[in-house]
């Protein structure tokens, strides 16, 4: 290829946004607490979990954060890690589910704006500062595990690639412009390709029904004999994936993780100082002056300060482990650092979005006040990547001196790819 032009636009785009440009980590901080007080208020209605978060999406695109790992010489900020990572906690403690959108996006643009191709490296910084969106459609059902896909990108007889297949937990993907498809080819090759989400071909279905995450619309996209365009397809080669491979989808993980669980404590003091009442042997006027109650506030502030700690610490890690990447000790210390925040964030969430309401009393269970949504988002989302998985590495190497990993390497290695 020699022209940037032989990356096609995508089919029936959807209309051009006015998207603010950001050019600096502070200027991406403020933006995403901007974006999070709208996305809060609408959030706090009930009747907005069975609604598409179409607003809140585009929250996302207008305001620029889903731009901001273009790299500089694109026109971007190329944002650190720590403020994507700051991005993405800020969002889900507004919304667990919008946060997971803001963070499949990132997953899926980091591999673009750093791709080997110029050519796709300057198509999608554009399409990102546009405002443009990714999903994935990466995980199938009815497979022995994750890995177990039967989704092909193949040949037809004009010479033409197609791919097909159907894919499930495609977060993302039914409000995004392009989608992010894992596929093998007619040999059985694991790859992928990018396709538009307005392709002919191209179906997503709005048959997300967990109890959880529900904005995250993380329901079916089908493909159906869909033109697949080779330049922006991505083939991977044979050998294991890079160790830290997915280190960065993990780091995202506990930041919504994070932001869940300090949105739980914000509500939880809300609700007391405007709802609660004192409980009848306390002795006190309100309830914020009940000794027990603000024992358990402390807790929960300490264990949401634990969670935000440790994610700082890994994120920081992340951002020397990208200057240094050859570095093994390093490495390692990412991988220990990002488990030690998936476990801390997990912990959080779970624990404050269950245990507000013995605080906040019955009354807080009404549907009006939407406060489940906490717990709700927390335990499903938690379910992602168990949690007992990533001890089992932290464990291994303090114990046994084993180097922490990640499944997608060790998964690779024994299917001998």
């Amino acid at each position: 290829m020699s022209h940037v032009s032989e990356v096609r636009a995508p089919a029936a785009a959807e209309p051009a946004r006015a998207v603010t440009i950001i050019r600096s980590d502070d200027e991406a901080i403020r933006a995403a607490h901007a974006a999070a007080a709208i996305i809060a208020e609408l959030a706090r209605d009930p009747a907005s979990e069975k609604q598409l978060p179409v607003r809140q999406a585009d929250l996302l695109s207008s305001s620029g954060l889903t731009g901001i790992s273009v790299r500089p010489e694109y026109g971007g900020l190329g944002a650190s890690i720590r403020t994507i990572v700051d991005t993405v906690r800020i969002i889900s403690a507004a919304d667990g589910g919008v946060g997971q959108i803001l963070q499949i996006h990132h997953v899926m643009a980091r591999g673009l704006v750093n791709a080997e191709s110029e050519e796709v490296r300057a198509f999608f910084s554009r399409e990102l500062l546009a405002g443009k969106r990714l999903g994935n459609a990466l995980a199938e059902v009815g497979g022995k595990n994750k890995f177990d896909q039967k989704t092909r990108v193949e040949t037809d007889a004009e010479g033409r690639l197609r791919l097909n297949g159907a894919k499930f937990y495609a977060t993302g993907s039914y409000l995004a412009d392009w989608i992010s498809v894992s596929a093998r080819g007619a040999d059985g090759t694991p790859g992928g390709a990018l396709v538009s989400r307005h392709a002919p071909g191209v179906t997503a279905l709005d048959d997300w029904h967990a109890y959880g995450q529900r904005h995250s619309v993380s329901g079916t996209v089908l493909f159906d004999n869909v033109e697949v365009d080779p330049s922006i397809q991505t083939p991977r080669g044979k050998g294991p994936f890079p160790r830290t491979g997915l280190t960065f989808p993990q780091i995202l993980h506990a930041a919504i993780d994070t932001g869940i669980a300090s949105g739980a404590l914000a509500a939880a003091i809300d609700y007391l100082n405007t709802h609660a009442r004192a409980w009848v042997e306390s002795g006190v006027e309100r309830p914020t002056e009940e000794p027990l109650i603000i024992n358990r506030i402390g807790q929960y502030a300490v264990a949401v300060r634990a969670a935000e700690a440790t994610l700082r610490y890994a994120a920081d890690v992340f951002d020397q482990h990208r200057a240094a990447p050859d570095d093994h000790d390093l490495a390692t210390e990412l991988i220990l650092a990002v488990a030690t925040a998936r476990a801390k964030s997990d912990e959080a969430s779970l624990a404050i979005g269950s245990d507000l309401f013995s605080l906040l009393g019955a009354s807080s269970s009404l549907e009006k006040w939407n406060l489940d949504r906490f717990w709700r988002n927390a335990r499903v989302h938690t379910t992602h990547d168990p949690i007992r998985w990533r001890l089992q590495h932290v464990g291994n190497f303090y114990l046994n001196g084993v180097d922490p990993g990640e499944y997608n390497q060790i998964t690779q290695a024994r299917q001998g790819l």
